[in-house]
């Protein structure tokens, strides 16, 4: 074998060796991610009071890691959030209901809460008028 013959299956060697581990690298990635997230979460259910509550907390978290660790997310980008939110609001029938969500969806109107609080509270407030009353019957003289 010549030198350079060598030289290029060293180099095809160590470029197969780099391919291999990428995979174990980017998952060792998403798995440190994860413990780090469930850390935060097992720490927030121990803070909680009722014996419980923290169980129940403690049992979500868990089970959540299991899933996380089984089935990964793939980031969601924003656009697809929003995308999302607003086909949420066609399960109103009423148009007016259904431009009413769209609105709070493109941030119209006023938040209240916190996801921390138990949930986010979204109000707008809008004019409605009442119909206009039957015309009277002809009263024939």
């Amino acid at each position: 074998m010549s030198l350079s013959n060598v030289s290029f299956t060293r180099h095809c060697l160590a470029a197969a060796a780099i391919a291999l581990t990428l995979p174990a690298w980017a998952q060792g990635t998403a798995k440190t991610s994860t413990d780090s997230r469930y850390q935060q979460e097992r720490a927030a259910c121990a803070a909680m009071s009722s014996p419980e509550a923290r169980t129940n907390c403690l049992r979500d978290v868990g089970a959540a890691r299991q899933q996380a660790q089984r089935q990964p997310r793939a980031p969601v980008s924003q656009a697809e959030l929003q995308r999302n939110a607003l086909q949420r609001c066609q399960v109103h029938t009423i148009a007016e209901d259904r431009e009413v969500c769209e609105r709070m969806v493109r941030g119209e109107g006023d938040v209240s809460g916190s996801v921390s609080g138990g949930g986010q509270i979204r109000s707008i407030e809008t004019t409605v008028f009442p119909p206009a009353p039957p015309p009277a019957p002809a009263v024939a003289v």
